[in-house]
């Protein structure tokens, strides 16, 4: 497959130096963000002590005020503060939305070229809205899995992003030979980088000190490992990518695996009537969190 012709239009050696390079070079998330992080881990921190710090970044504050009041949350009066938005929603949410934010406006400099970013976004919303109500009805008690299971649904596929906006013309023929040859980008990414966007992905999350199981469902989205000691999270996000595509949210530019990993559909143990039913619930709240994705497009 390496040796492929389909392939002889981009320099391997050069473009695997190239972007372990810009891995090495990539620059840490603002001071802010991991104040913010390590703020929301001490049992001692208040809302206003959590407001006080993203407060200080009015850019951040505003962005994080537009989701919340996006009609995905569908609060009946409007969230006005930060500390009102941390008081509703809970710390470990908005730690979460601060990471998801800062992530794109990190990742996403740069103009469109071979991913359309509207369908990015759109796939990314629809992703993690997947993965909250699928974790929702598997896992009802894992309180901690459902609060990271949606930002890591909107971050699955930064590995992605982060291609297309630093390689873009080497990116944009690796796209289009992929679908030439009819394999899925993972493939051709191996071939030709020696590794694909979501051990991209993974390498950015832990570069930037993301949780374990975040960078890990990242990183393990489209073949979750059995014996990772977070496969709940990874099954939770490969099973929620797969519904983003069944209800039309996918990534045109890609070639999509139709068909979900075996592990994933013995472990989520789900009947036909349960797929059906979490496709149009999951198709119902899409629709109300649509808005969702250009506040996410304003945040990069």
């Amino acid at each position: 497959m390496a040796q492929s012709a389909q392939f002889t239009q981009i320099d391997r050696d050069l473009l695997q130096e190239t972007l372990q390079k810009k891995l090495s070079d990539l620059p840490p998330l603002p001071a802010v963000v991991n104040r913010i992080i390590l703020t929301v881990n001490d049992p001692s921190t208040t809302a206003e002590d959590l407001n006080r710090l993203i407060s200080m970044d009015q850019a951040l504050a505003a962005k994080i005020l537009r989701i919340v009041n996006s009609s995905y949350y569908g609060f009946p009066r409007r969230v006005s503060t930060v500390t009102h938005a941390v008081v509703i929603l809970g710390f470990n949410t908005v730690r979460n939305l601060v990471m998801g934010i800062s992530a794109f406006g990190a990742l996403a400099q740069g103009s469109e070229y071979g991913v359309k970013r509207y369908e990015f976004w759109r796939h990314a919303v629809a992703t993690a809205v997947a993965a909250s109500v699928t974790a929702k009805r598997k896992l009802p008690k894992a309180r901690s899995v459902i609060e990271e299971v949606f930002i890591a649904g909107l971050l699955h596929d930064m590995g992605l992003l982060y291609l297309d906006t630093q390689l873009p013309v080497q990116y944009a023929i690796l796209l289009g030979e992929a679908q030439r040859a009819s394999i899925s980008i993972e493939e051709a990414e191996q071939a030709i980088l020696g590794m694909d966007h979501m051990q991209i992905g993974q390498s950015i999350a832990e570069h930037w000190n993301f949780p374990a199981s975040l960078a890990t469902a990242i990183g393990q989205h489209s073949r979750p490992d059995p014996q990772s000691e977070y496969f709940r999270s990874a099954a939770v996000i490969h099973c929620a990518d797969w519904v983003a595509w069944q209800i039309g949210a996918g990534i045109s530019c890609l070639v999509h695996n139709s068909r979900m990993s075996k592990p994933v559909y013995d472990w989520l143990g789900f009947s036909e009537q349960d797929f059906d039913w979490l496709i149009r619930d999951i198709q119902a709240k899409f629709s109300g969190a649509e808005e969702m994705v250009g506040s996410l497009a304003a945040a990069a």
